[in-house]
C-alpha cells in the first residue's frame, strides 16, 4: 500500500494517525528550507529520521518533528514496508506521545513568541543547570560554556535548529535560571 500527497491537503499530525499503525518509510520533499526527509515507522513508534541522507539525532529529530507539525507545503509518499532499523541507536518514540508533546510545546512557543530573547543576545549557563536534564542543554553546554557565550542565532547555526525554537529554550531555561545573559 502507498499514500502520497502534499501537506497542504492533509496535517502532518493526521498524515501520522493514517501511518502509524503500519511499518515503512515515510517519504516527505519540498518542505521549507529542507530537501527531504524520511521517517521510518514501526509499531507505531518512529524509528528514525534522516535528512537529506544523514540521521539525525534526538534534539534535531525533535525539531524537524516540530516544524512538520505546523508546515503547510510539502509533498509525501508513505510505502508500507518491512525494513531493519537502519540508525544506531534508535529513537523508539511513540508516535501518538510525540505529536501530543510537539503540539502543546507550538503552542507554548507561539504563546511566547513576543517575550522570546533577541536572536543576539549572548547567554551562558548558571551553576544550577543540569546539562544531563535537557537535550538542548547538553547538546548547546559547549557553546554556553564559551568565554562570551553564546546568542541563540550562535546555537542555531551550529546544532542546526529552528532559531525560534533555540530562542524558546532559551527563554525557558532563562526563566528557570539555568541560563543567564552573558556579562
Amino acid at each position: 500500500m502507498e499514500l502520497s500527497g502534499n501537506l497542504r491537503d492533509i496535517g502532518f499530525g493526521q498524515l501520522i494517525g493514517l501511518v502509524s499503525h503500519m511499518e515503512g518509510l515515510l517519504e516527505l520533499w519540498q518542505l521549507p528550507r529542507r530537501r527531504s526527509a524520511q521517517m521510518y515507522i514501526k509499531r507505531r513508534k518512529l524509528r528514525c529520521v534522516r535528512m537529506n541522507g544523514v540521521f539525525l539525532d534526538p534534539l534535531q529529530a525533535k525539531a524537524l518533528v516540530a516544524e512538520l507539525a505546523t508546515a503547510k507545503e510539502g509533498a509525501f509518499e508513505f510505502a508500507v514496508r518491512p525494513f531493519r532499523t537502519p540508525c544506531k541507536p534508535p529513537l523508539n518514540w511513540p508516535l501518538d506521545k510525540i505529536l501530543l508533546a510537539v503540539f502543546t510545546l507550538e503552542d507554548e512557543r507561539l504563546r511566547h513568541m513576543d517575550v522570546l530573547p533577541d536572536p543576539d543576545l549572548r547567554f551562558r549557563l548558571t551553576k544550577l543547570a543540569n546539562v544531563e536534564g535537557s537535550l538542548f542543554l547538553r547538546a548547546a553546554a559547549g557553546l554556553l560554556n564559551r568565554d562570551g557565550g553564546a546568542s541563540a542565532r550562535e546555537i542555531a547555526a551550529e546544532l542546526r535548529l529552528p532559531l525560534d525554537q533555540v530562542r524558546y529554550y532559551l527563554h525557558k531555561l532563562l526563566e528557570r535560571n539555568k541560563v543567564r545573559p552573558a556579562e
